[in-house]
């Protein structure tokens, strides 16, 4: 990689996956006016375990108005117990309402992490 390449790489912070954990971690950082972070997710679109997890009956097992993050609700949940498509659907629109998709780096699967102790910081391997 160039010195170019690394520069274009590096951000302040690394979260891996752009499902609940993920969406809901970077919008605090956005709030404490962090604006240097990177999320790097293995597919093409957000939505972690929502994304991935299509099968007949996929829904969420708890009531649906714990099934959105404390600081953007989702009054208008279809049922008591939101399917998988709702609820994807509810992160894609956090992602886009708090401008998080140009921090999103689709197609990148982390596979590990190393120091650079000279550079004072560390790298992910793809």
């Amino acid at each position: 990689m160039s010195a170019g390449e690394a520069a274009a790489r590096h951000a302040r912070v690394a979260i891996v996956g752009s499902g609940f954990g993920g969406l809901g971690i970077a919008i605090r950082l956005k709030r404490e006016r962090i604006d240097d972070f990177v999320i790097l997710e293995r597919a093409g679109d957000v939505g972690g375990t929502w994304r991935d997890n299509t099968y007949p009956g996929c829904a969420c097992d708890v009531e649906s108005h714990l099934c959105s993050l404390s600081f953007a609700p989702e009054p208008g949940w279809t049922y008591r117990f939101s399917r998988q498509p709702e609820i994807r659907e509810y992160l894609q629109r956090v992602a886009r309402e708090f401008d998080l998709v140009p921090h999103i780096r689709f197609h990148h699967e982390v596979r590990g992490a190393e120091w650079d102790g000279a550079a004072r910081r560390s790298q992910y391997l793809r």
